[in-house]
């Protein structure tokens, strides 16, 4: 996959969790889990941008490994909102699903990415 679909596709994602956390309700617990989700679900395409520029090998691996961790950060808030039935579940489920599929795909690209450089040894 070229890196500016997965940078569109972090981006839609991000903006998908977005306008989740605009749905939560307004109590301390929703803020603090649209907070987070706003928080992590960004990240995962900033850092995905900041790979983009990378001047090394190294810095690339290193941002796509936060996207991953971020992408994963976000996975868990989603389930988290719908095991606690914070919003229909049907609502969730597309998003969660989007969630395991950026995992894969930044499992992947890292995975890859380290055994490119390891192949260079």
């Amino acid at each position: 996959m070229p890196q500016y679909d997965l940078l569109t596709r972090s981006s839609e994602f991000c903006d998908r969790c977005i306008q989740v956390a605009l749905s939560l309700q307004g109590n301390g617990v929703c803020w603090e889990i649209s907070r987070q989700i706003t928080r992590s679900s960004g990240s995962v395409g900033a850092n995905i941008e900041e790979a983009q520029g990378a001047i090394s090998k190294q810095e690339f691996i290193y941002r796509m490994s936060i996207a991953l961790r971020e992408a994963r950060e976000t996975r868990y808030w989603l389930k988290r909102i719908k095991q606690n039935e914070l919003l229909k579940p049907d609502r969730l489920d597309n998003l969660i699903q989007s969630s395991e599929e950026l995992v894969a795909i930044l499992i992947s690209v890292v995975k890859n990415a380290r055994d490119n450089i390891n192949a260079e040894l």
